[in-house]
């Protein structure tokens, strides 16, 4: 009888054995096998990916517009005299106006248009080739577009003469203007200062009535009276002519 019981036992001891051994070769196989490839999946908390942004065409930054000048000063106007013309010559204080102001050569900085007199015994360095200035008669430019027949024509350089008023235009240098140390070119005019001086924009006189009829303007103009005719002193981009208003 205990030999039946052990060999109960044994056999039970077998099959337990057995059934562990397969289950854990189960497990083993389980585990080598190779995994399957999931389906990826976006998480809503995964970072929205960077597209390139095209540079943007940046606005041309507009250049401020200088701010205008002051009224000229009297003093400022024989300052700027001195500094041309030294002794040779003086404001004249007695025309009306003595000055105007304006971008008589339309490059952008004020000159002045001053109203002169040679100095007692300056004659001769006023007519003078050599000088800073540019002497010149207006009447006597023609004018762009014309024919020269219609000007007077001098048959020698202009002199000026003992009593003559002139009028010297200074051309500005930069935003001051005129009253830059460095603005000395200047052209001294014979015949080139009448009454009723004022300083005329290009813009308004070609959106008159007689546009068609003007030369053309490349700055400001100086409108006068000399000689009892009306007229323009204007630029016409070398020198300063005269014209005469149409009858």
């Amino acid at each position: 009888m205990l030999r039946g019981r052990l060999a109960s036992l044994s056999i039970g001891f077998f099959i337990s054995a057995s059934g562990l051994f397969s289950l854990a070769c189960a497990k083993s196989a389980e585990e080598t096998k190779s995994p399957e490839l999931e389906p990826h999946v976006v998480s809503s908390a995964s970072p929205t990916p960077q597209i390139p942004q095209f540079l943007q065409a940046t606005a041309t930054p507009v250049e401020a517009k200088p701010s205008p000048l002051p009224p000229p000063k009297l003093d400022e106007v024989r300052e700027a005299v001195v500094r041309v013309f030294v002794k040779a010559a003086a404001l004249d204080e007695s025309h009306t106006p003595s000055f105007v102001v304006g971008d008589f050569n339309g490059d952008g900085s004020e000159d002045l248009a001053v109203v002169i007199t040679a100095s007692e015994g300056s004659l001769a360095e006023i007519n003078n080739e050599l000088a800073n200035w540019i002497l010149e008669d207006p009447r006597t430019v023609p004018i762009p577009g014309t024919s020269p027949s219609k000007r007077t024509v001098p048959g020698k350089p202009v002199k000026v003469v003992k009593g003559d008023t002139l009028l010297a235009i200074i051309h500005g240098v930069g935003a001051r203007g005129w009253r830059n140390r460095e603005a000395r070119q200047t052209l001294l005019l014979r015949n080139g200062a009448g009454s009723n001086m004022i300083v005329q924009s290009a813009r308004t006189l070609q959106g008159g009535a007689d546009k068609t009829r003007l030369p053309r303007l490349r700055g400001d103009a100086i409108s006068q009276t000399i000689g009892g005719k009306p007229g323009l002193l204007f630029w016409t981009g070398a020198k300063y002519s005269w014209y005469p208003s149409p009858e």
